[in-house]
């Protein structure tokens, strides 16, 4: 059976070191903690590893749950006229917000869960297979028998903007409080949760609940205006809510995202992290309320940029930031993904966030 050369090293090196954890695996081979996964499982599927003792040695970073689907982006050459056909061109992808978090977690550097819900199709095997190749760990998606796997449609505008979204996601309301008991034993564990309002109303409320039960630090990302509303009006427990502009109008009227970061924080949100567009960020946490400003750069697509966003603020608050800097992170990972046709840069590594993240500027109300 033939091996490549760092197939072999990988292989030797776990062998000496049966209980390394990924992370040390890399590097001491040089490489990152997603490629050692990668090739972990290439070794398994030659029968060369039967045990993983050195990954029960460690916990996740970051247990994501919420949406896994399949992406179709179709691309008009002109801007949208309604009622009338238009030319432009088509492609597929994987998607969902707690998927797209996962992935940019990991090619951060950071171990990782998914816990979500796919139909048994070939969606579903695309998807968790392309998600687990990046280095995600997919063990706790499920595979539906019934239903099939939720998908995204987005038609953007020549310059990037979305101009329609139609999300047909009902496999994902399998995602239930039901799954909170399933899956505790790996939600305790993590360091930080992060869970999207794909999830079910009765999910976000148990897990909400039993974060603060258990002092879990628990993040949350609002999706759209119409998931929004899945919230319980107490957010005591939610330790990052992440929402836009219109989202949180959407709720609490027209007002100002500094007055409707401090609505969400009295509905008992820790710290609120609101986006507008290319508009500075409101970042409202312990020390007030800090706008952190956007960098001009060129648009290629915006899709994806939330979810990056959330990631780079998740990394950098398990590197032990503070919000306002973690949103500076956010700020970075997001404008290296719109600049990208992918959901997910590929361009996006720990070292250019932190360093693009000391030249965002902000401004203290």
């Amino acid at each position: 059976m033939s091996l490549t050369n760092l197939e072999t090293r990988l292989l030797a090196q776990i062998k000496s070191q049966p209980f390394a954890t990924q992370k040390e695996l890399g590097e001491a081979l040089g490489i990152s903690r997603a490629s050692v996964a990668n090739y972990v499982d290439r070794l398994q599927s030659k029968g060369l590893i039967l045990g993983r003792a050195y990954v029960f040695a460690e916990s996740p970073a970051v247990t994501c749950i919420g949406g896994a689907v399949l992406d179709r982006i179709l691309r008009l050459d002109e801007y949208g006229i309604p009622h009338t056909s238009q030319p432009g061109t088509s492609s597929e992808t994987r998607g969902g917000v707690a998927r797209n978090v996962a992935e940019n977690l990991a090619q951060l550097g950071e171990i990782v869960k998914l816990i979500s819900v796919v139909g048994n199709d070939d969606a579903g095997r695309s998807v968790i297979e392309a998600t687990s190749a990046i280095g995600v760990d997919t063990s706790l998606v499920e595979r539906k028998s019934t239903g099939v796997t939720g998908t995204y449609t987005a038609i953007m505008q020549p310059d990037g903007e979305l101009y329609l979204g139609v999300a047909d996601m009902g496999i994902i309301d399998h995602l239930d409080a039901q799954v909170i008991d399933r899956d505790w034993q790996h939600i305790v564990s993590s360091r930080l949760v992060f869970a999207d309002t794909n999830c079910s109303d009765s999910l976000l409320s148990v897990l909400i609940k039993r974060c603060l039960h258990n002092d879990i630090l628990l993040a949350i990302d609002a999706v759209s205006i119409p998931k929004f509303r899945r919230l319980p009006h107490n957010l005591k427990g939610v330790e990052f809510l992440f929402c836009n502009l219109d989202e949180a109008q959407s709720v609490h009227g027209d007002l100002s995202p500094q007055a409707l970061a401090q609505q969400l924080h009295l509905r008992g949100a820790k710290n609120v992290v609101i986006t507008d567009g290319a508009r500075p960020v409101t970042c409202l946490c312990e020390s007030g309320i800090t706008m952190v400003q956007i960098p001009k750069t060129d648009i290629v697509d915006v899709s994806g940029a939330g979810d990056a966003f959330v990631a780079g603020f998740m990394h950098a608050i398990l590197g032990e930031k503070d919000p306002i800097e973690a949103t500076k992170a956010g700020v970075v990972a997001a404008g290296l993904t719109v600049q990208s046709e992918m959901r997910n840069s590929p361009d996006l590594t720990a070292q250019v966030v932190a360093q693009n993240a000391q030249m965002i500027e902000i401004q203290r109300t």
